[in-house]
């Protein structure tokens, strides 16, 4: 008979988003440690007779990329970020200005045979406190098969106050230019814009590790599956809403903004 005292087995999908973040942090801080002494002792490498080992170019520059990452690390805890609460669940249209990051999401509607080829129909951008930046319904540049009402939320009443593909493209293109660039499977939005966007500037929440980690989820999570298991919040009941979901992907990069970039400078 199993003891009145003994340790009871959480499963992982029990465990709140705000438990799973600060796994996430003490698991940071441990792999940083070890980096540390890592590297404490690649750069001493002395050998027995008292001569320091000549390093090579590869170890050199992989002693470096550990280094920017510690160097990324301690930053990142020392900055003391104002909170600024991004709204998600509630109607918020305020206007703000462009910052260093923003946030991008697009509704498609369907053209060709079954409505299968996607068209965009709707661009949202937002700021890095959830403020709109742009948020603007676009002529669609074929004929509509399927607007996808109950998934893109788009209708054809909504086309009378379009704007030219052309002119939506240049505006989006100017917005993005030298900004990091936050997005779910952003690279869907870039492709039906028809833009691209250096790698460099682009943070896609559907890949990112930290994310499906924390998420535990295996392949390319949904942005609905990110925003209920990471930040417990429930989108997408029905018709999407680009607002909402550009503001869902930048609460995700905020949640992990620190280790994402110091992961990301690490490989640099």
């Amino acid at each position: 008979m199993a003891s009145k005292h003994a340790a009871k087995t959480v499963d992982p999908k029990d465990l709140s988003p705000a438990w799973k973040v600060l796994q996430m942090k003490l698991k940071e801080e441990k792999e940083d440690k070890e980096r540390t002494e890592k590297s404490e002792k690649a750069e001493k490498q002395e050998g027995e007779d008292g001569f320091t080992k000549v390093q090579s170019k590869k170890q050199k520059q992989k002693i470096n990329r550990k280094r920017r990452a510690q160097e990324a690390l301690a930053a990142a805890s020392e900055v003391k970020r104002v909170h600024h609460d991004i709204p998600v669940l509630i109607a918020d249209s305020e206007r703000g200005e462009p910052t260093k990051v923003i946030a991008i999401d697009c509704e498609y509607v369907g053209a060709g045979m079954g409505g299968t080829t996607d068209i965009l129909a709707r661009i949202s951008v937002v700021n890095e406190f959830g403020k709109i930046l742009y948020d603007k319904f676009v002529k669609p540049t074929e004929k509509v098969t399927d607007f996808r009402t109950a998934v893109s939320g788009i209708r054809a009443e909504n086309m009378t106050k379009a704007i030219p593909f052309d002119k939506a493209q240049t505006e989006i293109s100017k917005l993005i230019e030298g900004r990091v660039v936050v997005g779910h499977a952003v690279h869907n939005d870039f492709r039906v814009l028809k833009l691209t966007h250096t790698r460099k500037l682009t943070r896609d929440t559907a890949k990112c590790t930290i994310l499906k980690n924390m998420a535990n989820h295996q392949g390319t999570p949904s942005l609905k599956k990110l925003a209920k298991e990471v930040l417990g919040i429930e989108i997408q009941r029905g018709e999407h809403d680009s607002i909402t979901d550009a503001r869902v992907a930048l609460r995700l990069y905020k949640a992990v903004d620190k280790q994402w970039e110091a992961e990301i400078k690490r490989y640099r």
